[in-house]
């Protein structure tokens, strides 16, 4: 009696899982011989954006590129990538606003010069930055401070 009554059931089960086939594929019970074509690349890209490598929002010169490209190899350890500080590096942005602790660039450059070593930071020669960066440098980080160019990695403009 029992397999009776599971044979029934497994054989409804059965015509109403091919009844709800037929009805959500519009009807036909038969299968369609033409497959969809596939997305064009482009479509999937905007499709689903990379969270981990945004596209460039600024295009800058390629010695403030250079010069970005410096700040994530010496400084960004320190000061963090974005130049926004860290907890044992002050932000840079700040700094280099007209009312910050580094307010010129001669100022910046002295740093760079002697570093600041009660503070823990070693001058660029130390670092391994050249100074035919520093003027770059500035630039940039004086750009972001002002608003001028947005974090994250710049496109290189080619001249």
């Amino acid at each position: 009696m029992h397999a009776r009554h599971l044979l029934r059931n497994v054989t409804h089960l059965g015509v109403c899982s091919l009844g709800i086939l037929t009805a959500c594929s519009g009807g036909s019970a038969a299968p369609t011989t033409a497959s969809p074509s596939p997305a064009p690349a482009a479509d999937a890209q905007a499709a689903a954006p990379d969270p981990y490598h945004p596209p460039p929002r600024d295009t800058v010169e390629l010695s403030l590129y250079k010069a970005w490209q410096q700040y994530m190899l010496q400084c960004a350890r320190c000061h963090g990538e974005e130049g926004q500080g860290t907890t044992f590096a002050p932000s840079l942005l700040v700094a280099l606003r007209p009312d910050g602790h580094v307010p010129t660039q001669e100022e910046f450059v002295t740093i760079l010069t002697k570093g600041r070593e009660d503070k823990g930071m070693p001058s660029a020669g130390q670092m391994g930055v050249d100074s035919v960066y520093w003027d770059g440098l500035y630039r940039y980080l004086k750009g972001r401070s002002e608003g001028r160019y947005h974090g994250g990695r710049p496109a290189r403009r080619e001249s």
